[in-house]
């Protein structure tokens, strides 16, 4: 019985030996694995419990795949993730980039449904930010895993379209450390999402 333990380790160790690392292209390839929604009620003025004010909170969890592993951007200020083309107010400043659609009815088919971008009251504003870095140092390596990124607080009294049961969804794309110009990965649609549901209901 030890023999065949030991031939069976031997097996495992070959095939292992021989197996090769994936070849991704150094352009992230992404994909839309799923939304992590958490629903909150609260109470902004304790002597009044019964005034409340609703709020999602909201994960977007991608796939990716990178062919040299120049994922993330650091948040210490001081480093080179801050400077050009990463500077403030560059569009690379931001490396995880979404668009927000909300379900409306369709003006020139009564009955029907389309989704239209958000209409912020800020012009350009979109929940984009910054991911970490996802590799300790700048050594190429394939990469592939999943980037859950956090949009902590979507609040009724602050965007005045969005009630309990609006409907909205999301583009996404993302940015890699690639300079000059940082290459973009392709753009995947989230499921949709309804806003401002009891778990459970």
């Amino acid at each position: 019985m030890l023999k065949y333990g030991a031939a069976s380790l031997l097996l495992l160790l070959a095939l292992s030996s021989c197996r090769k690392e994936p070849v991704y292209d150094v352009v992230p390839e992404i994909e839309f694995r799923r939304v992590e929604q958490y629903h909150f009620v609260d109470t902004p003025f304790p002597q009044r419990p019964d005034i409340t004010s609703l709020r999602d909170s909201i994960v977007l969890v991608i796939g990716f795949k990178d062919g040299d592993g120049n994922l993330g951007l650091s948040s210490n200020r001081e480093s080179q993730d801050f400077q050009p083309p990463f500077n403030e107010g560059s569009e690379f400043e931001q490396n995880f980039h979404t668009v927000m659609y909300i379900k409306a009815e369709d003006p020139n088919n009564p009955g029907n449904f389309r989704f239209e971008p958000y209409p912020f009251p800020v012009p350009g504003f979109q929940f984009s930010g910054r991911f970490q870095r996802l590799s300790a140092d700048e050594r190429p390596e394939t990469l592939e895993g999943e980037i859950k990124y956090s949009i902590n607080e979507i609040n009724a009294s602050e965007f005045p379209l969005l009630r309990p049961g609006t409907v909205i969804k999301f583009d996404i794309f993302i940015y890699d450390r690639t300079t000059p110009v940082p290459n973009r990965s392709n753009t995947v649609t989230t499921d949709e999402i309804t806003l401002f549901q009891p778990t459970g209901g």
